[in-house]
């Protein structure tokens, strides 16, 4: 028994050292994680008790400004229009006897387009070609008064030469022969006056026939077998036809104060139009405004394009590109980022900290979905893309990006 015991007392022994080893190991292991962990978080808690907690802002959508180049190829849209659009009035009042185009027609310079009958102005020179008649007659009548009178006044002269008339009688005879000068002057005039008064109502006669004004395209017809028509272009008149002329079409295009001077007379243009789609037709700058417009700060610009075949219908809706340029780089931004109020035109840009700074800007062309402004920023700015209704100058917001 004794020799026993003597051999269990070494592991007894060991097993107690290393219990010892253990236990101060995750003693020095506590010391060690106490000695990093406390500080820092007794810091923490100071830094906290000492930061005033900041109410959270909220969360904005950002975009970054983007400076692009201000050379460009300008789209704006427009309508055709014929270079000449007539409505045609008759010169003379009377009822339409036939009428000898219609819509779609096209038409040379001087081709009938309607007949009128005109029997109240038929009479009227079947009147004045009597009277003229008659004056002619009185003309004739006077010239053979003066005639005879001058044959008297002769032999007067010659009686009174010989002594065989008094004096008298021969100045008698004399006035006479004048006066009859001064009745044929008088007649003559009166047959000038009536031949121009007939000249004046064959005219008239004429202009019952309306001819065509230019070559064109008869777009409307607005009278039929029939009807009434009054002379002239008044309240009571009412128009015949509408013809119009469509080569070259031209297209008015309104050009931002901003590319206005870079507007050329004689400058290329092309246009789209979607009836022929992947076809552009060219055309040309033939003349602009001079001024910009009032309201709109728009340059008004003519674009002539020719229209050989007549494909180009006018009313048509055309896009029409011109090259522009500015004389420096524009800011382009969401459309949406835009605040315009009665304070003005601004953009919100959130800065470093967070904080919202509404910044007065110029606005350029509008893209649609951009716009273009010419000031106010330099690019690389943080823009609000959607700045809500409450946003405010020095407001705190959290930024997020757009994309």
């Amino acid at each position: 028994m004794s020799a026993t015991s003597e051999t269990l007392k070494p592991p007894r022994s060991w097993n107690k050292r290393r219990l010892a080893i253990a236990a101060a190991i995750v003693l020095l292991l506590t010391a060690a994680f106490l000695a990093g962990y406390l500080p820092r978080r007794m810091a923490r808690a100071k830094l906290a008790a000492a930061t005033p907690t900041a109410p959270a802002g909220p969360r904005v959508a950002v975009v970054k400004a983007v400076a692009v180049d201000a050379g460009r190829l300008l789209t704006l849209p427009a309508g055709l229009a014929p270079n000449q659009k007539t409505l045609v009035y008759a010169r003379a009042s009377g009822y339409v006897n036939r009428w000898l185009v219609d819509i779609g027609d096209h038409v040379k310079k001087g081709r009938l387009l309607v007949q009128l009958d005109t029997p109240e102005l038929e009479k009227q020179l079947a009147q004045a070609r009597a009277s003229l008649s008659q004056t002619k007659a009185a003309l004739a009548q006077a010239e053979a008064n003066r005639a005879y009178a001058y044959t008297t006044a002769r032999r007067e002269a010659e009686l009174f030469a010989k002594s065989l008339i008094a004096a008298q009688e021969n100045d008698q005879a004399q006035t006479q022969a004048a006066v009859w000068d001064a009745n044929v002057a008088a007649a003559k005039a009166s047959v000038e006056a009536q031949r121009a008064n007939v000249g004046e109502l064959e005219q008239l006669v004429s202009f019952g026939r309306v001819y065509a004004p230019y070559d064109g395209t008869i777009t409307r017809r607005l009278v039929d077998v029939g009807t009434l028509v009054n002379a002239g272009a008044g309240t009571a008149a009412a128009e015949l036809f509408e013809i119009a002329s469509t080569d070259p079409m031209q297209a008015y295009v309104d050009v931002p104060q901003v590319f206005a001077p870079s507007v050329r007379v004689g400058a290329d243009a092309k246009i789209a139009v979607k009836n022929f789609p992947g076809r552009v037709f060219a055309g040309r700058i033939a003349r602009t405004a001079g001024a910009l417009d009032a309201a709109s700060r728009t340059l008004r610009t003519e674009v002539d394009l020719p229209n050989p075949k007549g494909e180009l219908l006018a009313g048509m809706f055309v896009e029409v590109s011109l090259d522009v340029a500015v004389s420096h780089q524009v800011i382009r931004v969401p459309s949406s980022a835009i605040i315009s109020d009665a304070r003005g035109i601004h953009v919100g840009v959130v800065d470093g900290s967070g904080k919202v700074r509404l910044v007065a800007v110029t606005p350029g062309l509008d893209n649609g979905n951009t716009v273009d402004l010419v000031a106010g920023l330099s690019g690389g700015e943080q823009v609000i893309a959607a700045p809500p209704s409450d946003v405010t100058d020095g407001m705190q917001v959290q930024a997020v990006s757009a994309q």
